[in-house]
């Protein structure tokens, strides 16, 4: 054969394919039945998506996309390669669809959270066209109306349940306790559990389940397990979910220590628990000390320590991803790349983003909107803007990342571009976006945009200021040399002063020499941070500005009678994608006394 290109290659090889398709779909092309067992026979053998979709398109333009039973089989074939999205496809190309079609597609779009709300739409469709659900019908719809929350509809369908009998079916019993206990209602799901006749180990589980998922009344779940005539790993696993939703990571521990058999799902969710609530080193042994490890517990490890400021770490425990060749998911990657922001090195964010291409990783909303919090914070907000350029829909999370970014790197006139723009998308800002805007105001010396920006902020959209809020505002007001007006919203902060406002105030009457108000605030700021070094300084700035050097020397001497001495300065260098700290030992001069 003479030499051919790569993609002469590929092309040839599918041809081959779709030829000796052809000649099988074609096998005794004039008895419609004989195709039609070709075709099953051709979708039982099926092992990867391309050829599904190469048996697929034979099937179509062999005209037997019509035949229930081959529909079904493909609807049941594109879910379990997870590509739900061929499914309507299949089902919208049958013109007239039975029962088992229906339950098939109701099930592929029940297992896929986007797409549950077809499964009421199809169900509501069946009623119209006079086809009665089944008792395989009713579990996949009430699992479609738990992640949607929509109690309304699971209880219409509860009450055709009852009408037709087929409570009476322990796998719709089941459905139907899950329903209501993540819909919020768990006196339901109890009642359905006490009035089943007979009960298996998965309507134990159901119940129990229906407790982990609000964390509530975890007493009464335990009692359930201690009545189960039979338990399983499940059962025991819901007791730890359910403790961990409710915050109570003893009992968790307790339960877990207690199990007589654990799996990899016990161990993520004990690892899970700890990692939301901060116990970084706990979570690490038991992340150290499990024999087999999902990409759920390195995801949960990795995000932990980027929530948890520990930045570093996180990024290590990737690197160890990486040689253990799993490959992480973008939930995973969402977290390495707030990692990588908080370090703040641009080489990093540059290697972070050229690995999610190279990998491959999903580029959905959250990741894109992660890269460009991640490239503002780094600074290169070219990069920042030509994604956010990239995402179809921008949603509130995308704006603020970028409205705050363009704030803090001194474009404010474009941060507040973009804010008019989300605006104008009828899209509500959100809290963070706020902070940018009201940063972009007071970096640009817009005032009076600032002031209107707040009281749109609390009158118009209802939200409740934070000490960021008040921090910018502060700054704001200082910076145009309104002190008198800073120092009044920083008193009227309804948790009392917060440091960060109480600094920027501090700085701004250093800078116009206010001694009366910077008495003031700093006796706060003391108060509230002793060992601030920082604070002591800005106030013997201040006096030595107004000449003041009496009262300079006087915080000088406090500083050294409380044995509060400079902290040493802090140099971050990045090599190789890593970033080291060097610190550098301040010495004071043999006039620092005076000055």
């Amino acid at each position: 054969m003479p030499f051919l290109r790569e993609g002469d290659e590929k092309r040839l090889k599918f041809e081959m394919q779709e030829s000796t398709l052809n000649q099988n779909l074609n096998y005794n092309k004039h008895h419609t039945n004989n195709k039609v067992d070709r075709a099953a026979s051709l979708l039982k053998t099926c092992s990867s998506l391309s050829q599904l979709k190469q048996i697929h398109a034979q099937i179509f333009r062999s005209h037997l996309h019509q035949n229930n039973s081959l529909a079904s089989t493909l609807v049941s074939l594109y879910t379990s390669f997870s590509f739900s999205n061929y499914t309507h496809l299949v089902f919208s190309s049958v013109t007239t669809p039975t029962l088992s079609l229906y339950n098939h597609t109701i099930r592929a779009f029940s297992k896929n959270p986007s797409l549950c709300i077809k499964s009421l739409h199809l169900y509501f469709q069946m009623l119209r066209r006079g086809i009665k659900p089944d008792n395989y019908t009713y579990p996949f719809l009430l699992n479609s109306c738990a992640p949607l929350s929509a109690l309304k509809q699971g209880v219409e369908i509860h009450g055709r349940i009852l009408r037709t009998g087929f409570l009476l079916y322990t796998p719709v019993s089941n459905a139907l306790i899950d329903m209501y206990g993540k819909c919020n209602s768990l006196d339901q799901s109890r009642w359905v559990f006490d009035e089943m006749l007979d009960r298996d180990v998965v309507s134990y589980n159901a119940l129990i389940g229906a407790h982990a998922w609000l964390g509530e009344d975890m007493s009464q779940a335990q009692r359930v397990l201690d009545h189960m005539p039979v338990r399983n790993a499940i059962s025991w696993n819901g007791l730890i979910v359910g403790y961990v939703n409710g915050g109570d990571l003893s009992s968790a521990r307790r339960i877990f220590d207690k199990m007589p058999e654990r799996n990899v799902v016990s161990w993520t969710t004990m690892l899970v628990g700890y990692a939301k609530s901060g116990y970084m080193d706990s979570a690490r042994f038991l992340f150290d000390s499990m024999r087999e490890r999902n990409i759920i517990a390195w995801t949960a490890m990795i995000n932990g320590y980027a929530q948890n400021g520990r930045p570093s770490e996180a990024l290590e425990l990737f690197r160890g991803m990486e040689k253990a060749r799993i490959k992480p998911e973008a939930v995973t990657m969402t977290g390495v790349i707030s990692a990588s922001a908080q370090l703040g090195g641009t080489e990093l964010a540059n290697w972070i983003g050229s690995y999610v291409d190279r990998e491959g990783i999903e580029r959905n909303e959250k990741i894109l909107t992660a890269l460009i919090d991640m490239h503002a914070k780094c600074g290169n907000m070219e990069e920042a803007c030509r994604l956010f350029r990239g995402i179809p829909s921008p949603d509130v999370f995308s704006y603020s990342a970028l409205i705050t970014g363009l704030a803090s790197h001194g474009h404010g006139f474009k941060a507040l571009e973009i804010f008019r723009k989300m605006q104008a998308e009828c899209i509500d800002p959100d809290n963070i976006a706020f902070v940018g805007v009201l940063t972009a105001c007071s970096h640009t010396g817009l005032v009076e945009d600032g002031l209107r920006f707040w009281d749109e902020m609390v009158n118009d959209y209802k939200i409740k200021p934070e000490a960021g809020h008040f921090a910018c505002m502060v700054d704001m007001l200082a910076r145009a040399g309104r002190l008198d007006e800073a120092h009044e919203m920083v008193m009227s902060m309804p948790e009392g002063p917060h440091p960060g406002a109480l600094g920027a105030l501090l700085s701004a009457c250093k800078t116009y020499g206010n001694v009366e108000i910077a008495e003031s605030t700093a006796k706060k700021l003391i108060t509230l941070e002793p060992g601030n070094t920082g604070n002591y300084l800005l106030l013997s700035s201040t006096y030595a500005s107004r000449g003041q050097w009496e009262e300079a020397a006087k915080v000088r001497v406090a500083m050294k009678e409380k044995r509060i001495d400079k902290l040493p300065g802090c140099s971050w260098i990045e090599v190789k994608s890593r970033n080291h700290c060097h610190e550098i030992q301040l010495k004071r001069s043999a006039n620092e006394g005076g000055q």
